[in-house]
């Protein structure tokens, strides 16, 4: 065991230090592990270039942009569903009213968190509404601009991969919870899986740590949130806006492979967990999970050659991803965008999530199908 983690952190280690060398990203996290046990937990390079050079740490606070969804918003919204506060084939319209016509009354809960709403992609309201709006106004108006978009299929008939639809279920979690969607997933899940340094808006004393992101005019986004929308509604924006560490996500990754409890605290049945990490929408190039991406377009620049289970990435260069028939896991973060939005960041996760499957999966059997 221990010659196969030293095997295993080198070679990552490898891969990081190349990544970083080749202008990729300015530096990266990686954690794998198997189960309970942390295998590997690296850092390399530089969490910030610009104003200043601050090295990269393995407890560095991550923007972590789209892993939001699968992280936050998608656990959220099934704990509502637990408490039979809303199904899963509840109408969109009967949370949000004016989600209506153009074939809305068919959208479900079920088709917001499988990217098959209809809804596209995304829209900029930080530009299209302006920042005269009074903020405790935006979120009403911006879920109110969405409800009004015309949809790019049928529900349940395509994929098309919406942040609108998480700006929206993030709506409707904070009108059923009662609360501000930050506040109760800090409360329902976070703590009780004691992911202390995960949340929305980092606290003054977690900036120091975080890894900058773009480099804007008006200065160098670090402890902010870099999605434009999730900017405009305040930090919180149920597609993005969620920071976090490797370590943390790691607690999160360990609970969903254990059926949604770690040391004792559940933050949902394994029922529900297993609905999440199994396919709920199938269409050619695209397997969704509830929140969780399977097999699509963007899966094999996430897994690499580790195959047969769920994952995500987020646009500021994170990604998780996750092997429930060993308990393996890979987690990685970078602030590939720090150097501009151009950085392609694919190659690592390619390389990084092969090495782990070389290490922790069984060898194929020759002549076996890939």
């Amino acid at each position: 065991m221990a010659e196969m983690r030293e095997s295993l952190r080198r070679e990552v280690v490898r891969a990081l230090e190349s990544a970083i060398a080749e202008g990729r990203t300015p530096g990266a996290v990686a954690l794998i592990g198997r189960g309970d046990e942390v295998l590997c937990h690296e850092a390399r390079g530089r969490r910030m270039v610009v104003p200043e050079r601050r090295p990269m740490e393995p407890n560095t606070v991550f923007d972590l942009a789209s892993l939001t969804k699968p992280v936050a918003t998608a656990p959220a919204i099934m704990q509502l569903v637990e408490r039979e506060a809303i199904g899963l084939d509840d109408p969109v319209r009967a949370f949000i009213p004016p989600f209506t016509g153009d074939g809305r009354e068919r959208a479900t809960i079920r088709h917001l968190l499988t990217h098959s709403s209809g809804l596209p992609a995304y829209r900029h309201y930080d530009r299209q509404l302006g920042a005269d709006l009074p903020p405790e106004e935006r979120r009403a108006r911006v879920v109110e601009e969405i409800s009004r978009l015309p949809l790019q299929h049928p529900p349940g008939e395509g994929f098309v991969y919406s942040c609108l639809g998480f700006i929206v279920l993030a709506s409707i979690v904070g009108t059923v919870a009662g609360e501000s969607p930050d506040v109760f997933v800090h409360r329902s899940i976070f703590e009780p899986l004691g992911m202390t340094d995960t949340g929305f808006n980092p606290p003054a004393e977690l900036r120091g740590r975080c890894a900058a992101t773009e480099q804007l005019p008006e200065g160098t986004l670090c402890g902010v949130v870099h999605d434009e929308n999730a900017r405009y509604l305040g930090g919180v924006g149920g597609n993005a806006g969620l920071f976090g560490t490797a370590a943390d996500l790691s607690r999160f990754v360990r609970a969903m492979l254990a059926g949604g409890g770690l040391g004792g605290r559940r933050i949902l049945r394994p029922e529900t967990v297993a609905a999440m990490l199994s396919a709920q929408l199938e269409l050619p190039g695209a397997r969704r999970g509830l929140g969780w991406d399977i097999d699509s377009t963007c899966t094999p620049n996430i897994r690499g050659e580790f195959p047969d289970g769920v994952g995500h990435s987020g646009f500021t260069g994170t990604s998780i991803w996750a092997h429930p028939p060993s308990g393996a896991y890979v987690i990685l973060l970078t602030n590939r965008v720090h150097l501009g939005r151009d950085r392609e960041i694919a190659p690592l996760r390619r390389e990084v999530a092969t090495i782990a499957a070389r290490h922790l999966l069984p060898p194929k059997a020759e002549g076996a199908s890939p």
